[in-house]
């Protein structure tokens, strides 16, 4: 086994785990499962967003299909980048937007433009799994600090956390997988810290800031990007998440325009486009983006199936970390081992994502894209399962 992959083992291993438990739950109950892993909504995209990627294919012919530029067509960036004015008041240029094929690529490419062997980033957890796997791979060093108790910013802990070789913080905003929505302060008391070290190191710090649910905003707290908070911010996103477009890898950087070396950090990320070789979307994709930035998500019944699905959990005696963005409930696990839990609710037919893929042992996290009917029908079975674990009856199958 090549070197590079048995050292990423550690964490590659949840994963598979879980992918090995997800076929062989869909083995035993086929149609009868009730899927509250990944997030493939069900009903896939509105009609408008279909008509939209219908027609755009339809008229693709020509040069339409021929390759595009390394930071992607400017009427797509120009697009992009005047939404974005928009909507948090700052200069955006087309130059500061680079398109990519969805987040996973953005976030390869950003680490790598940004960040070097020498330098350490921060990753709050929870977060998505493969932030510390696209560090490691590309021999960047990470420290892992947790957020508080309620799943919200830890500022002490960040602060202590920063160092002379810190040259990073990565998180999500919204959080991927707790969904809560960080509040203004919290987001300017990260600001504030990552300046006084600046200041105090002498060196840059930048905020990578994961956005992909920031459309997905379902509860009363507002939606603050770190953009409006830190000059050295890179946000990333995605059109997948909000439009149930996952599958078809249609996202971009946005370069915060008050960004230090403006010039420098653009031309350096659109560098790594091209020497990574893989972050690239399609020209009939790209061509979609002006039209796409119009569409929205369909919150109301988003909203609606979280609080029923969070007053029910609630009511069986679980934990539930109060969120308001995103399709996912972040639940405490009734074991400390959340793989057995989920393991525990796979051999009655449902699937979780156990928390220690997301570097935050004890908790399961539900994604509610299955449809109404069938997370109706899994619910029972948390009950069940947590009752079960109370009275400390064995398993009713082997797990």
């Amino acid at each position: 086994m090549p070197h590079t992959i048995r050292t990423l083992e550690p964490l590659l291993d949840p994963q598979e785990r879980l992918d090995r438990l997800i076929a062989s739950t869909f083995r035993r109950f086929g149609p009868r499962i009730v899927d509250l892993s990944y997030a493939n909504p069900c009903d896939g995209p509105t009609a408008e967003v279909v008509s939209i990627l219908t027609r755009v294919t339809a008229e693709s012919t020509g040069l339409s299909l021929q390759y595009t530029p390394i930071a992607g067509r400017t009427p797509a960036r120009r697009a992009v980048a005047a939404r974005l004015a928009r909507q948090f008041g700052l200069p955006f240029d087309y130059r500061d937007v680079i398109l990519t094929s969805g987040a996973m690529p953005a976030l390869n490419i950003v680490s790598r433009a940004l960040f070097g062997p020498a330098d350490e980033v921060i990753v709050l957890t929870p977060a998505w799994q493969d932030y510390p796997l696209y560090l490691r791979n590309l021999n960047i060093p990470f420290r892992l600090v947790a957020l508080s108790g309620n799943k919200r910013l830890d500022l002490e802990a960040i602060r202590c956390a920063v160092g002379p070789s810190t040259r990073g913080v990565l998180l999500s905003q919204p959080c991927c997988p707790t969904g809560v929505v960080y509040s203004d302060a919290e987001i300017d008391g990260l600001a504030t810290i990552l300046t006084e070290a600046e200041a105090r190191f002498g060196a840059p710090i930048y905020l990578v800031s994961d956005e992909v649910h920031r459309d997905l905003v379902w509860g009363a707290r507002p939606f603050s990007s770190p953009l409006h908070h830190y000059a050295r911010t890179v946000s990333i996103y995605s059109f997948g998440k909000a439009l149930s477009l996952q599958g078809q890898r249609i996202g971009y950087i946005a370069v915060s325009p008050r960004m230090p070396h403006l010039e420098e950090i653009r031309s350096t990320i659109e560098r790594c486009v091209r020497l990574m070789g893989y972050g690239s979307p399609t020209s009939t994709m790209q061509r979609a983006v002006p039209e796409l930035l119009d569409c929205t998500p369909q919150l109301a019944s988003l909203a609606s199936n979280q609080v029923r699905v969070r007053a029910a959990l609630t009511a069986y005696g679980y934990t539930v970390c109060e969120g308001g963005a995103s399709f996912y409930v972040y639940v405490k696990s009734p074991i400390d081992d959340d793989f057995r839990f989920a393991e525990r609710l796979a051999a009655r037919g449902v699937l979780v994502v156990p928390s220690t893929m997301f570097h935050d042992p004890g908790y399961v996290r539900l994604s509610l894209t299955a449809r109404s009917q069938a997370i109706a029908a899994g619910l029972p079975v948390f009950a069940t399962v947590v009752n079960e674990l109370r009275q400390g009856e064995p398993c009713f199958s082997p797990c």
